[in-house]
């Protein structure tokens, strides 16, 4: 009998999803640089490490919160705009778990820390659903094009 979505998230630990590497930086990075590296992240998020310790993280929302009517100094260090002591989850927890604090929180992204809080990657809702959408092809492919869509027939031949 086939596991569903709900089964997996909770038997799955983060450790096991197929994470793209995170930019990371320090406190002192300025803000023009940042920009130039959320252009290249894979994720829209870069996080703030002292020494392997998260001391903040910088997103794309915070680019729109804290940044665009703002009238910054480029130099700003990212220190000064980014969210300090971001939520963290071991990536020995269960994908659920991820999930249910990303969903809870509103958070995109998840920065990964082992036993002794040292950084050690960042979790991505792309991710998730990347890890769906790869364990569970037919539902996501079967989707309605609309969230609250319903299909009154069978498309296909």
């Amino acid at each position: 009998m086939a596991r569903s979505i709900e089964e997996v998230l909770k038997e799955v630990r983060i450790e096991e999803v197929k994470l793209e590497p995170a930019i990371t930086v320090a406190g002192d990075t300025s803000l023009e640089e940042i920009y130039r590296l959320l252009e290249a992240s894979p994720h829209g998020a870069i996080v703030v490490l002292e020494d392997t310790r998260i001391v903040g993280i910088f997103t794309e929302r915070d680019v729109l919160y804290r940044t665009a009517l703002e009238d910054l100094d480029p130099d700003t260090p990212i220190e000064e705009l980014m969210t300090p002591d971001p939520t963290t989850i071991a990536v020995s927890e269960r994908l659920a778990a991820a999930v249910r604090v990303m969903t809870e929180r509103g958070y995109r992204h998840l920065p990964l820390v082992d036993g002794e809080d040292r950084y050690l990657g960042l979790l991505a809702s792309r991710d998730v659903l990347g890890f769906i959408a790869d364990h569970f092809p037919e539902a996501v492919l079967n989707l309605p094009p609309h969230l609250h869509q319903k299909m009154l027939t069978p498309e296909g031949g």
